[in-house]
Parts: structure tokens; C-alpha cells; sequence
């Protein structure tokens, strides 16, 4: 295969995963009702040391930490059926937003959502006046580290208070100008 024929499969791949889901913003009670399933099915599912984890009292406040001014949520559909979740908020560090609560239900991993999802977290949290999106996550998750390297996320300092040392914390400038946060 030639690189220009690579070129053009993974740019026809973008197209048909683009066109599998739709996105829609979390702002009503029924939409926060269904993001909130979707975290604990998360939780129950797929998040590593979910008894000691925030999204608890995410849950309990929902829509507080996610909402505007400073957050935003999202919901994945493929066709009628919700396929997965995301969502960004404010951190300790001005201009900095966490990307957080990425979720794609298992029916619909490998078809490119959780970078669908990430990559229009990362635009609603520029349009936010937001400079850098940053990211949490275990090194174990591979997978994830590398979606988010590929994104162009790097190795930063914390940007939270965390009891594990081991979680990894990466960063993305949202803008050219942007500078780096320190590492």
C-alpha cells in the first residue's frame, strides 16, 4: 500500500466514523439523567479504583461540576442509541480545563468515538476561553495514553491533587500561542 493510499483510506475512515455518531451537548435534566447512567455504568464497568473515585460526588451534583459557566458534557448516539459520554471542566489552574469522563460503551469501542469525543471536548473547551486541555489517566490504560498522545497530549505537572502517584497527567495547548504548562 502506498502512503497516498493510506492517506486517503484513514481520511475515508474519518468520514464514516464521523457520519456513525452524532454528538449532542448535555443541557437539559433528561440529558443529565442519561449522562449519569452512563458514569455509573462507567464506574461499574471500566474505572480503575472506582470506590475511591470523584465521580461519586459528580454524580451526587450533577450538574454542578459540568455544567456552564465552566463545564461542559457531551453525549455519543449512534443512530438512537447512546453509545457513550465526555466532559471537561475548570481545574485549580486558570485557563486549564480537565477533560474527563470519557466512555464509550463496549459495542461501540474501536470505531474512533473516544477520539470523536475527546477532539470535541477539546474545541468546547477553547470555546470556552480555556488555553490547555489536560487529561488524567492510569498508565495501564494504553490505549487511552496513546489516543492521547496522538492528539498531541504531553506529560505535564499535576494539575489536580491526587492520592495515587502513579496516575499520569498529560496536556494539549488548545492554540499556537498558547505556552506550555510545566512538567
Amino acid at each position: 500500500m502506498t502512503r497516498e493510499a493510506l492517506l486517503d483510506y484513514q481520511a475515508q475512515a474519518k468520514q464514516t466514523t464521523s457520519q456513525l455518531f452524532t454528538l449532542r451537548s448535555v443541557t437539559t435534566a433528561e440529558d443529565y439523567a442519561l449522562f449519569g447512567q452512563l458514569l455509573k455504568e462507567y464506574a461499574d464497568k471500566d474505572l480503575a479504583d472506582a470506590a475511591n473515585s470523584s465521580i461519586w460526588k459528580d454524580l451526587e451534583a450533577l450538574p454542578e461540576r459540568y455544567g456552564p459557566p465552566h463545564g461542559a458534557a457531551l453525549l455519543a448516539y449512534a443512530g438512537d442509541t447512546l453509545a457513550g459520554c465526555g466532559a471537561l471542566t475548570s481545574t485549580q489552574h486558570t485557563g486549564v480545563a480537565e477533560v474527563k469522563r470519557i466512555y464509550v460503551r463496549e459495542a461501540f469501542r474501536r470505531q474512533g468515538l473516544a477520539r470523536t469525543l475527546t477532539q470535541q471536548l477539546m474545541a468546547q473547551a477553547q470555546d470556552l476561553g480555556y488555553h490547555t486541555a489536560a487529561i488524567s489517566t492510569w498508565p495501564e490504560n494504553t490505549q487511552a495514553l496513546a489516543l492521547y498522545q496522538q492528539l498531541g497530549f504531553e506529560p505535564i505537572a499535576p494539575f489536580k491533587v491526587h492520592p495515587y502517584a502513579q496516575l499520569v497527567f498529560l496536556g494539549v495547548p488548545l492554540s499556537p500561542a498558547t505556552p506550555k504548562l510545566p512538567t
